[in-house]
């Protein structure tokens, strides 16, 4: 049996094993994969604002990636839906939060099933369209066609291939930590420390109950083993586990290297021997 989720809104079906949105017109539109884990995340907390952050951790995982990465998800997504029914969703931008997945009201609400296809009944039907095939003829000459064609190519082929191989690189080496993710940025971090020769930002949330001085002092404690680097602390509402928060820190060494660490829960007993952990499992040290 292949079993699938299938989402029902209004006039709207969409498949996730297929990533293809269907209008009970008739319109159907294909989902890239980065699109589809978006538009599941932000229709799975319809009606609730979804952090940026939680949004990157979720659908881009230890990827590190700019703000405008996912943007740019959004922004397609917007069209996507826009084209095909511009009636049943909106998607809001809340300032310096996330987004916001609206059903407009009227359409109802969102059913989730399951479907399931007898697996035999589809092999008859491949079986079927294989005997209606007729047979492929290939002639000689157009074989010798092809066969000219590939050595004439033979050399342009292989330049094109040394070609991107060599831009890859060079992009990978020169690169790897231009694009960095957006909240490394200063200004938006409320508090500065310097914890062993290591420049903190700390950005924490009003309601999350969070005391500074325990987060200091983890801090110290997880940091203990680096120096001179540029440590980015984010607190951020969880909004898959209720009344809980959780953490990212982005840090970037004095050689350059980019170290992404999570907590998609945050316990203040274990912030400093996790991080620790992390950082002496990467081998950076002072």
């Amino acid at each position: 049996m292949i079993s699938s989720e299938i989402y029902q809104i209004g006039p709207i079906r969409y498949d996730c094993s297929t990533r293809i949105l269907t209008h009970e017109n008739g319109y159907t539109e294909y989902f890239t994969p980065r699109v589809s884990d978006v538009f599941l995340l932000l229709l799975e907390h319809q009606g609730q604002c979804v952090e940026k952050d939680y949004l990157l951790s979720q659908c881009w995982g230890d990827v590190i990636v700019s703000e405008q990465a996912l943007t740019n998800v959004i922004s397609k997504l917007r069209k996507i839906l826009y084209k095909n029914c511009p009636d049943v969703f909106t998607i809001t931008t809340v300032s310096k939060s996330g987004y916001l997945l609206e059903v407009i009201e009227g359409i109802g609400g969102i059913q989730k099933s399951v479907d399931n296809s007898d697996t035999d009944a589809i092999d008859l039907i491949d079986k079927e369209q294989m005997s209606n095939r007729r047979p492929t003829v290939i002639s000689f000459d157009s074989k010798l066609s092809k066969v000219s064609w590939l050595a004439s190519h033979k050399i342009t082929l292989l330049l094109l291939l040394f070609c991107g191989v060599t831009v890859g690189m060079i992009f990978y080496k020169y690169h790897e930590i231009k694009s960095r993710p957006y909240f490394v940025n200063a200004s938006s971090y409320s508090k500065l420390v310097n914890i062993n020769n290591n420049n903190v930002y700390i950005h924490t949330i009003k309601n999350g109950g969070l005391d500074e001085d325990e987060i200091i002092k983890s801090l110290k404690k997880g940091l203990s083993s680096i120096c001179n680097s540029e440590v980015y602390v984010r607190f951020y509402n969880n909004t898959r586990i209720k009344n809980h928060v959780g953490l990212v820190i982005f840090i970037m060494n004095k050689d350059g290297r980019a170290f992404n660490f999570r907590m998609s829960e945050y316990i203040k007993n274990n912030l400093g021997d996790k991080l620790n952990d992390y950082l002496l499992g990467k081998n950076v040290v002072c």
